[in-house]
Parts: structure tokens; sequence; C-alpha cells
């Protein structure tokens, strides 16, 4: 077997702790799972992440730097990666930045990896959080790498969107196989603590399993070529119009672009919600729990002897889904007790949908709102408004919003797909510019099929929209006066 690099998440390291502290006895039980005569190699990385002068970018060429200085071996034989949490972002931001086509990552397992965020994020940029680190652990907060893990981090969304081009795909051009593997439990003594994001359904107590799931999606809504010749006068009804609350039916804009995790194109990334499996902790914790070993490792073990051709790795996704398809069948006769909360809500699959507004130069839209109004009939009555749990505006980077949906209920002994009576979709969006009335947004009216709300909108994943809004200065920006002689 190929050598092992393990690549561990946000504050593991914490001041001083050492490798064999961080990723705990996991090196023994991959030696135990695998055979102790396969395992070649183990590597145990340590990096910083509680330093808030360090980005993630720095991160990525310290890695590459080591690996190429330190162990240059690695690059001739290839190797094997183990991820947790935000470790995920390191080891394809590398892989982004420095790898070779194809490159030396042979497989690339995910335990809870933290690819779309975490609620968890902007809470620890806190400045109460930032002086109990100081005070009891003498660290910063890592204020730069929580940027990129907060939920709708523009450059995190940019890593990853990047992998769906031609020529710089995962799988066909950087001939990596990666694998998605997360709980959605959250340990008893954090049910109590009044913080959503440590107890949110869906959840192993920091990272959604839509936000763990590589299979996201990604639509994109440009103006039309017309809409750049909009007048002030006629821009300025639209959006008195939009104001009130009028549907507007001009089709000024369109869907230009989709990458579906279900589409041909795409080769789907073997993922598993596994049984009774949280983020961190000695019972239940992804990388070293006591309790799920029998649940977690048959699938690394399956991750990392996958032959390196197309139709083993298919295979390994089937694995991964019958898993995957075990987890809610154990968890549909999960019996609530009298002090407990109800166990089969926290299994109730969610969706994530991150909305990003730029104007047609690519700036944000720093002012703007999202309005979901769906258009119900008798054969389909759901509205994906009311299935909103959360929502969260991006801090560091504006125009950018983060929704967490459920999109699954457990009900009469059986998981009930609430969008299957999905109703049509108004997407509206709005923009404005609070300094100037010489400056208005055209604003958009998407209309989403019920059918194009079941494709883009799934649970266990998140779905990306980039919206460009057409920003349209008024005749007074600029005018032009002829003169005759």
């Amino acid at each position: 077997m190929k050598p092992i690099l393990m690549v561990h998440g946000y504050s593991t390291e914490g001041k001083d702790n050492t490798p064999d502290k961080i990723y705990g006895d996991l090196p023994a039980q991959l030696r135990k799972w695998l055979g102790a005569r396969e395992v070649r190699e183990i590597d145990l990385s340590r990096w910083i992440s509680l330093n808030d002068g360090i980005t993630l970018d720095d991160v990525s060429f310290a890695m590459d730097r080591a690996l190429r200085c330190d162990h240059p071996d690695l690059f001739k034989s290839g190797f094997n990666v183990i991820i947790h949490s935000t470790g995920a972002l390191v080891a394809r931001n590398w892989i982004r930045r420095f790898s070779p086509r194809p490159g030396p990552v042979c497989n690339l397992v995910h335990l809870a990896g933290a690819n779309f965020g975490s609620g968890l994020a902007h809470i620890g940029q806190g400045q109460l959080a930032r002086w109990g680190r100081s005070l009891f652990l003498g660290t910063d907060c890592g204020y730069r790498i929580l940027d990129e893990l907060e939920l709708g981090s523009s450059d995190t969304l940019d890593l990853h969107t990047y992998f769906l081009k031609d020529g710089t795909r995962m799988l066909e051009d950087y001939g990596v196989r990666e694998y998605c593997i997360i709980g959605s439990q959250v340990p008893p003594a954090m049910r109590l603590m009044p913080i959503r994001y440590v107890k949110e359904d869906s959840s192993d107590s920091t990272v959604r399993t839509a936000a763990g799931n590589l299979n996201f999606n990604h639509v994109v809504i440009s103006p039309r070529d017309r809409a750049f010749n909009l007048t002030a006068e006629k821009n300025a009804s639209l959006v008195e119009k939009r104001l009130k609350g009028h549907r507007i039916v001009d089709t000024n804009y369109y869907i230009s672009g989709m990458s579906l995790s279900g589409d041909a194109r795409r080769t789907p990334v073997p993922f598993a919600v596994v049984f009774e499996t949280s983020h961190s902790g000695e019972k239940t914790g992804i990388v070293s729990g006591k309790e799920n070993r029998g649940e977690v490792m048959p699938l690394v073990k399956a991750a990392l002897e996958t032959p390196p051709d197309h139709d083993s790795y298919l295979a390994a996704g089937k694995l991964f889904a019958k898993a995957h398809a075990s987890t809610f069948k154990r968890a549909a006769v999960l019996k609530k007790q009298f002090t407990d909360w109800e166990p089969r809500k926290q299994y109730e699959a969610h969706a994530q949908l991150i909305f990003r507004i730029r104007d047609q130069n690519g700036a944000p839209v720093e002012h703007f709102d999202i309005y979901l109004r769906s258009r119900p009939s008798a054969q389909a009555e759901t509205r994906l408004e009311t299935l909103i749990e959360d929502k969260h505006l991006n801090r560091k980077t504006a125009g950018i919003i983060t929704f967490y949906l459920r999109t699954q209920r457990f009900k009469n002994s059986r998981w009930t797909d609430l969008l299957k009576n999905a109703a049509p979709l108004d997407l509206e969006i709005t923009g404005h510019e609070p300094l100037t009335g010489d400056i208005t947004y055209l604003p958009a009216n998407i209309r989403l099929t019920p059918e194009n709300l079941r494709s883009m909108v799934k649970g266990f994943q998140t779905t990306v929209f980039d919206v460009t809004l057409v920003r349209l200065p008024s005749g007074n920006v600029f005018d032009v006066e002829q003169v005759r002689y």
C-alpha cells in the first residue's frame, strides 16, 4: 500500500500538542484494519491553525515545501491522504496550488471534512473566544484560517468550483480519488450549550453533513445582453414593482450554467453518513472514538484499498452508499429516552444553499435582499422557504448568504422527502446602492420549477448559486452632448 499522510483540523495542534497526541490511536487502528504488513508508512503532519497571521495559502505552501524538501520519496511513490475537518481545505488547496496533473495523491479520505465551512467559525472569531484562547491556551484564534472556514467563504467557494472545470478536475486531471465520511451526532454534553451550531440536526456538532459532502451543485445565474441596455427609467420601474411585492416577468436573467451532482459528466464522490458518530470525542469521535470503529474503519479501509481504475472507484461508491443506507435503517428504530432528544431528528437530511451575488465587474453587491416566493398548488404545495432553519451572512465578503434547510422528516416509521411536493419558486433578488441615487441594480426573478428544485436542492448536499446582478448607472454618470459649429 502507498504511504499515508495524515492532516489534522483546525485548533487540534493546540499550543504544543505532538502528532501522537493529535491523532491518538488512529495510526494503530489503520495498521490493525489494513494489516501491519500492508501499511508501509504513516506520516503524521502538524500544522499551525491558531496563529492570526497565517492564511490557508501559507499552510498549503508550507506543506508543499515540507513534502518536496523533506519527503521527496512521497512524490516518487505516490501517497494517500487522510484528513480531519479543516485538513480538507489544506489538502485540496495544496492540490490546486502545487500538485502536478496527474499528481502524487492517490486516495484522499475526508473524515468530517469542513469543505463548505462550519457555523462555529465566526463564533471562534468573537472576542470572548479570543480571550478564552489567549488566557487558557496561550494561542491566537487563527483569524485568517477561520475566514476560510466561515460559512459562505468566497475563497473556499472558488477552491471547490475550481475542480469542476475542464482541465482541473480532481479525478480526471489530478488523478485523486476522494471519499467523504461524516457523522451526524451531537455528544450529549453539547446539547446543553446555548449555541445552535453545536447541536444542529444533520450535523456532527461542528460540520454539517451537507458541508462535508463534495457532491455539491453549482448554479450560475447571469444577465442577458439586453439587460445592459435598459434605461434608468425602465430599471426604476422594475425596482419599484419588485419592492411592492409584484412579480417581475421581464426575463432579463437566465440560468447560464449548471453543474449538478447527478450529471453524467461528474463521477460521484463516495459519501456516507456513519451511525452514531460525532466530530470529536472519546466515545463517538470520527477520528478515534471507541464505540464507532466498526462503522468508520471499514470505509477507510475500503477507500485506501481501492485500485486505481474507474470501475473500482464506482464500486467503492456503491459500498459507501450501502453503508449510508444502513445508517438510516438503524436510525429508524432508535427509541427516544425520557430525558433525551428525539434521536431520529438528528438524522433527518438537510441541504445548504449558498448565494454569492456580484455585479458584472465581479464586485460584491454589499446591500441586497433575497426573497423566496413559492407558488403552491394542489399538486405541489410545499413551500421551500418554510423549510429554512438558519441563515448566515458572510462577514468577510459582502454579498454572500447561506441558508440551511430541512429536506427530510421521519414520519410514520419512514424517512419522508419534503421536496417531493415542492411548489414552483420565484427566486427574487434586489440590490441597493445606499451612497448614491445614480446607481441602481436590475432586479432578478428566476422561476424554478419543482423539477428544477429537486435537481438543485438535495439532502446532505450544498448548492452554490453564483449570481451576477447588473449594476446600472443613470444617464447623469456619463453624458455626451454633441456640439455643432
